[in-house]
């Protein structure tokens, strides 16, 4: 039957029937034209500064033809330009026009192409002899054809978008077909002309799959906002497509409990799943490298994260607020934490800081109340501000050798603390104990140069110290409070000390200034 159909559709041009073998002979009539090489395609510049690509010399099955070549925009595809290649599927993008004689012609292994919006003309035979086609997927209006051959020999089905004008029953012979599946997302289509990225959410219910295409183009990418306080979300499937998501991308989406993404995502962007307060947890693809700033903070019902050993950073308050967050394993690759990485993660027990970091920035563990033990690696050469302030179960710390600068208030209100070690090297404190009521004891090296504002203030246990020689000041309140505090000594070299450097220091009967004190 079907050759039958076939046999009544042939054009006999020139008084006879057209062979394979008549067109190869005609087609050599049409390879004189002068051609450049790119990558896998040859193409010439028209006069207008545009490209028409003249042939195909890759291997791959699965050809998407590029939006611009060079600094150029592809416009058409020539005639015979992929004549008898072993393409499989083709995706020609929106800025092309049109589809030149038999571009596709004797393509017996193409089973599907989907043709960009810009089309507008498709020449004669452009799919002739293309046997295995089944499925032509238009974006855009009806296009005009050349002859009444372009799909010789083929059974493929003609597929349209709504909205689209000028289609009928059939286009060249061939059935046509409303393509209309359900797809409640608005998208924006990415420079490739081929792929698109999610930008919006129009659909109402809780359960979705996002579909890895639209429109007959791959989907590539949730942008950024695209889900941005959707409370009605619960459960959400990222397609295998995508590779990116975008900044804030489901942020603020308090009822999402669950989410599945690729295992080969390559991107997260910052604040992704920031305020989504129901979501337990996480497994990060095996290549992510960076964890962005914010990604999961006030994710207050997060118990697990998975980080994959390629991560080499994490962000600034990347999880921050996950109050249920009771373990995180930093992978042996981080490098880089950020500032208030860990901020507030309340029910966080213990973590080791892998050995590649050299710094622990401002906040890291802020507010970590039932962190009970840290270890910190040797590399370690600076503790910031407020680093481990608020660890209100922190019972022992050794600080390594290598540590020459501890910031303000690092250690504060670590009401636990019994005692520390502050390693040689250290010249200045301030403010870095101050609250520790339950610290007892504490040696304070001989390169400490400067007692800060507040250094031991509200140590209530401290019932001794003893300052080198080295000090020269003694900042405000840097004793204030130590109602334990029996006997202190002042070195001779002190020039100054802060007001209520002393004060409320209950137990201290009896202090001798230096006579050094210029204030």
């Amino acid at each position: 039957m079907a050759s039958v159909r076939i046999r009544k559709r042939t054009a006999v041009p020139f008084g006879r029937r057209f062979t394979r073998a008549t067109w190869l002979l005609w087609l050599l009539l049409f390879l004189a034209l002068p051609a450049v090489a790119h990558a896998q395609f040859t193409f010439v510049t028209n006069d207008d500064n545009t490209i028409t690509i003249t042939g195909y010399t890759g291997t791959d099955g699965r050809v998407v033809i590029p939006v611009n070549l060079g600094y150029f925009p592809v416009v058409s595809i020539g005639n015979w330009a992929f004549y008898a290649t072993s393409v499989t599927n083709v995706l020609i993008p929106d800025s092309v026009t049109e589809i030149g004689d038999g571009a596709f012609f004797d393509c017996q292994s193409l089973t599907n192409i989907t043709i960009g919006n810009g089309v507008t003309n498709i020449s004669d035979w452009a799919f002739g002899f293309c046997s295995s086609l089944m499925s032509v997927c238009c974006r855009g209006n009806a296009p005009n054809l050349g002859g009444s051959n372009v799909f010789y020999g083929s059974e493929a089905t003609v597929y349209y978008l709504p909205g689209t004008v000028g289609w009928k029953t059939t286009l060249g012979g061939q059935s046509t077909v409303l393509w209309n599946p359900m797809a409640p997302f608005t998208y924006m289509v990415n420079g490739d002309g081929v792929t698109l990225t999610i930008i919006g959410y129009t659909g109402s219910g809780g359960t979705i799959a996002i579909p890895d295409s639209i429109d007959f183009l791959s989907v590539t990418q949730i942008g950024g906002n695209a889900f941005y306080g959707r409370n009605n979300l619960t459960n959400v499937t990222v397609p295998d497509s995508v590779t990116n998501i975008g900044a804030y991308a489901f942020d603020s989406c308090a009822n999402l409990v669950n989410i599945v993404i690729p295992d080969d995502l390559n991107s997260i962007g910052n604040d992704a799943f920031a305020f989504c307060s129901s979501l337990t947890n996480f497994i990060i693809p095996r290549r992510i490298n960076n964890i962005q700033d914010y990604t999961f903070a006030f994710c207050s019902k997060l118990q697990s994260v998975t980080i994959p050993d390629d991560v080499s950073v994490i962000g600034l308050f990347a999880f921050e607020g996950c109050t249920k967050l009771t373990s995180v394993i930093i992978p042996d690759t981080v490098t880089n934490l950020g500032d208030a990485a860990f901020i507030g993660c309340l029910s966080f027990t213990s973590v080791v800081i892998p050995s590649g970091v050299t710094s622990l920035p401002n906040y890291l563990f802020y507010g970590c109340a039932s962190m009970t033990n840290v270890t910190i690696p040797e590399g370690v050469v600076s503790i910031g501000n407020n680093t481990f302030a608020d660890c209100s179960s922190l019972t022992n710390l050794t600080i390594p050798s290598g540590v020459t600068i501890i910031g303000w208030r690092a250690f504060a209100d670590c009401v636990s603390l019994d005692s520390v070690n502050i390693p040689d090297g250290i010249a200045s404190l301030d403010g870095t104990f101050s609250g520790c009521t339950h610290m007892k004891n504490v040696a304070i090296p001989n390169t400490i140069t400067r007692m800060g504002d507040g250094t031991f203030g509200g140590c209530s246990s401290l019932a001794s110290i003893v300052l080198p020689d080295g000090v020269t000041s003694i900042g405000n309140d840097a004793f204030a409070n130590c109602t334990s505090l029996t006997n202190i000594i002042i070195p001779d070299g002190v020039l100054y000390i802060g007001v209520s450097a002393f004060e409320s220091c209950t137990n201290l009967s009896h202090i001798k200034l230096p006579k050094s004190l210029s204030e």
